[in-house]
């Protein structure tokens, strides 16, 4: 017997590029197929050739719930097709025409056809871009620009092959503590190894990190205003602001990624209170007693990037609000309003309402 693929595959795929089916050519009776994500086993079925060939479907859908379920931005995708063991038999008949039938012990061992080493990065979204392409030329997110208060900061994804060198190239806009309103800028590149294996990097940026590096340069003291910050052939742009948000949520963003959104907006908190009356001895009392309360949103203006990118938190699987400077707690979104346009007339306002989880308020 003989089992082959027939259909291509590539080194690394965004999961929203995964092929739709899987092909293998086979003369067996039958394979049984297992889909295996991080060399865990995630999906095993048992399938029949028809015309000699066998098909999988449905391939990002299970590769993508197995990510979700183990908060993965990248993984390793193995598919193995194994033909079913024959045991081979020996017949004997005695002196009286009894017969005997004997299987080996130790079968064969199970031929298989295996795929393996492709790699998988978590995306919602399709590009026109091939997945390499994209994983090249972009950050693990959809926004090209960022504001950011002086005292938040930022991590910034992305894919990187191993043993890359891709060039750092940084170009800051600020102004000197002494000679506030006069922009100034400075360059600098670097350019080095960050890994030597195929993963996802993870870079900390703040107004702090900024300032840091030009201060080693300008002695006097500086304050950053903005950021052109490139790695490769990907570029973001960060502003930076001295407005402190009245808001500030983390959500597992199209990359399966966890971010921060810095909001800048007007929230209403409405207290509902469902409770029952009764009178007993001339005396009003309640009872049954339910306290509901929700915070209502409503963004300041933002840009068609910027609500793009929101989007993806209202209809996120993970929503976190920040209780102290250290623990974050687990909220729940609704009564959602966005509409988003692209005219450079209106201004784009988003309106949303969220509760905490475990229906606790918190100090």
């Amino acid at each position: 017997m003989a089992t082959s693929i027939i259909t291509d595959l590539d080194y690394i795929y965004l999961s929203s590029h995964l092929p739709e089916e899987v092909s293998f050519e086979t003369d067996a009776a039958s394979l049984k197929i297992g889909i295996y994500v991080n060399n865990k086993k995630v999906f095993t079925s048992d399938y029949y050739p028809y015309s000699m060939e066998v098909t999988i479907r449905d391939i990002r859908y299970i590769v993508e719930a197995a990510m979700i379920s183990e908060r993965l931005s990248l993984s390793t995708l193995k598919i193995v097709a194994t033909e079913p063991v024959e045991q081979k038999s020996n017949t004997t008949y005695d002196e009286n025409g009894n017969i005997y039938v004997n299987f080996d012990e130790q079968p064969a061992e199970p031929i298989t056809e295996t795929v393996d080493g492709i790699k998988v990065v978590f995306c919602q979204f399709r590009t026109s871009r091939g997945s390499d392409t994209f994983l090249n030329q972009s950050f693990l997110t959809t926004r090209s620009s960022v504001l950011l208060p002086r005292s938040g900061q930022m991590k910034l994804c992305h894919f990187s092959k191993a043993n890359a060198h891709p060039k750092n190239d940084v170009l800051v806009y600020y102004e000197e503590t002494a000679h506030p309103g006069r922009v100034l800028t400075y360059r600098y590149s670097s350019t080095s190894v960050q890994t030597t294996v195929q993963k996802v990097i993870v870079t900390e940026l703040s107004h702090s990190y900024f300032t840091s590096i030009v201060n080693k340069v300008n002695f006097t003291g500086c304050r950053v205003l903005g950021v052109e910050y490139r790695l490769g052939n990907r570029l973001i742009n960060i502003f930076f602001t001295d407005e402190e948000p009245t808001a500030t949520f983390k959500f597992l963003n199209a990359f399966n990624i966890m971010e921060t959104a810095y909001l800048f907006n007007t929230t209403t908190i409405k207290t509902d209170v469902d409770r029952t009356e009764t009178v007993c001895g001339n005396q009003t009392q309640f009872y049954d007693e339910t306290v509901k309360v929700r915070h209502e949103v409503e963004t300041a203006p933002l840009t068609h990037d910027e609500a793009m990118w929101l989007n993806q938190m209202l209809t996120s699987r993970l929503v976190l609000k920040p209780v102290d400077n250290y623990d974050t707690t687990q909220i729940l979104i609704s009564d959602i309003s966005s509409e988003v346009s692209d005219s450079d007339k209106e201004l784009v306002r988003i309106k949303f309402s969220w509760k905490y989880a475990d229906g606790n308020e918190w100090l």
